[in-house]
């Protein structure tokens, strides 16, 4: 197979042990290149906002409930900005509330999915969520399409 470029993640949690389990199974998942981490949306948004359009990330995976600007808060300030519209965005989150979903989905999240445990399952959440983006017709930057390795 030819090597192909991987893919750039930005992980937005406030959770700091979270954070680096998320950023482990990104390393560990195969396909994700450079990774960039936030602390909540407030951050993540001025990031966003200040980067060149290269530099952009290809997915953007965030929680839910973060202190400043949730989840839902960033994916709306994403989707309202012609800049970064296009990037897809999955909620990995610990509530499993119907309102929570539904409300995530409506402002432009691609996915919602609940926080799994260990690892191995967070490296098959981060790689569903991504697949389940790109499999809803969400734009991936061009250059940075990727396939799953085998």
């Amino acid at each position: 197979m030819p090597q192909e470029e991987k893919v750039s993640l930005m992980i937005v949690e406030d959770d700091v042990h979270i954070r680096y389990l998320l950023e482990a199974a990104a390393e560990r998942a195969g396909i994700f290149g450079r990774v960039t981490s936030f602390p909540d949306g407030e951050a993540a948004i001025a990031a966003l906002r200040q980067s060149a359009p290269a530099d952009l990330p290809a997915f953007v995976s965030t929680d839910l409930s973060m202190p400043r600007m949730t989840g839902i808060d960033l994916v709306r300030a994403m989707k309202a900005d012609p800049d970064l519209r296009q990037i897809p965005i999955g909620i990995i989150t610990s509530s499993d509330l119907p309102n929570d979903r539904e409300d995530a989905l409506a402002a432009g999240a691609c996915t919602f999915i609940a926080k799994p445990h260990g690892l191995d399952a967070m490296v098959k959440a981060l790689l569903s969520m991504y697949e389940s983006c790109v499999a809803v017709g969400e734009t991936v930057p061009r250059g940075r399409e990727v396939s799953r390795p085998a």
